[in-house]
């Protein structure tokens, strides 16, 4: 398993100072399974400007994602999501991180993490990371968000959820489950959005957006993005 994949934590937030923020904002990705290495603190300072517009593939899922010109990659698995349409063919081929939480089974295949900015302290930081998941005993979106709503919303010492949105929201023709959690601190609370759908028999594909809660323009940016990068084929 190449170290870009990093392993699922369930663990309290640490707060201390900015490095701690930052470290706070990769770790509430991290518990959800995606992100960048086993140390993913530093993901912003290894962070590359992207001087084009870049679109990334994955054929077997049907899935590609257009970062626009001027945003941030901070990683980018390249044995899942790949530059070069046709390259990720099967799942043989792919990077592939299987483990168990509680009842559940899942198969983990990170794909890609970026931004509008290289610093996510930021107050008009938007992060995105995607990724897809198989779960046994998970055959469609309802059995899915079962274990999507058990895993995400177990509590740290720390910190805890509270789920302020939950909708359907279809763009580019996708039915989407929007979950929308503030992620409750003593200071320093932030957002994270998050997006699902079911793209092949047994693969639900993730979409994991980390905000703070003064960009009051966020939610329209990240639909926006969404909907002008997003799409399946």
């Amino acid at each position: 398993m190449k170290k870009l994949v990093l392993s699922l934590l369930v663990c309290a937030f640490v707060l201390s100072g900015l490095s701690g923020c930052k470290k706070a904002l990769n770790e509430a990705l991290s518990i959800l399974g995606v992100g960048g290495g086993e140390d993913d603190s530093g993901r912003t300072e290894k962070a590359v400007k992207l001087a084009r517009e870049t679109r990334y593939y994955n054929d077997f899922f049907g899935v590609s994602y257009t970062i626009p010109n001027n945003w941030w990659l901070y990683e980018v698995n390249e044995e899942n999501f790949s530059e070069t349409k046709g390259d990720i063919t099967d799942d043989i081929s792919m990077d592939i991180m299987y483990g168990e939480y509680d009842i559940y089974s899942y198969a983990n295949l990170w794909l890609i993490s970026f931004g509008n900015l290289e610093d996510d302290r930021q107050d008009n930081h938007l992060g995105f990371d995607l990724d897809v998941r198989s779960i046994e005993g998970a055959p469609d979106m309802a059995a899915y968000m079962k274990y999507f709503e058990a895993y995400m919303l177990e509590p740290g010492d720390e910190t805890s959820y509270r789920m302020i949105d939950s909708q359907q929201l279809t763009i580019n023709d996708t039915v989407f489950e929007l979950r929308d959690y503030l992620v409750d601190r003593d200071q320093d609370d932030y957002h994270i959005l998050t997006l699902s759908c079911k793209i092949k028999e047994g693969y639900f594909l993730n979409l994991l957006i980390d905000y703070w809660p003064e960009n009051t323009k966020a939610r329209q940016a990240i639909i926006s993005s969404i909907d002008k990068g997003l799409q399946l084929y």
